[in-house]
């Protein structure tokens, strides 16, 4: 399952804007989605500036794995190009995700004026964690919690 989370971050994120966002079957929420063998991967997503989401992990049909998560920008009055720039930024990191950093990717990376920082707790079975995007002066622009594990039944 790890493997198949490392890839399915690393071949959704690695383009963010090739990103295909689809609405739910009742619209309510964003779907992005990838599939391999008997796993699928998917993130559902609400909001844009306050996101609110899961993201399962199934195999054969049934979750064995999840994340949920909130937050986004802090400031919502930002320009909606800031904000794209933003999550493109975040999404370029869980991109980076390796066997070693396969939830959200390595815990820091920079690029410009942009930093970003992951602090995680526990293992791939039962986790949480916050990440932050901060810009030079260290003022943070944006902030997500997130927790989540296995899921057994």
């Amino acid at each position: 399952m790890i493997e198949f989370l490392v890839e399915a971050n690393n071949f959704l994120y690695r383009f963010p804007d090739n990103i295909i966002f689809r609405d739910t079957a009742n619209g309510d929420m964003k779907l992005v989605e990838h599939r391999r063998g008997d796993f699928i991967y998917r993130n559902y997503i609400i909001g844009n500036r306050s996101l609110h989401g899961t993201i399962l992990v199934l195999k054969d049909g049934k979750p064995v794995w999840v994340l949920a998560y909130e937050g986004g920008v802090l400031d919502h009055l930002m320009s909606d190009d800031t904000v794209r720039k933003i999550y493109a930024f975040v999404r370029k990191n869980l991109s980076r995700a390796t066997l070693e950093h396969p939830i959200r990717g390595p815990n820091e990376y920079h690029e410009g004026k942009l930093h970003y920082s992951n602090s995680f707790y526990g293992h791939i079975d039962k986790f949480n964690g916050s990440e932050t995007v901060t810009l030079e002066d260290q003022k943070i622009i944006y902030k997500l919690n997130y927790t989540g594990g296995d899921i057994i039944f």
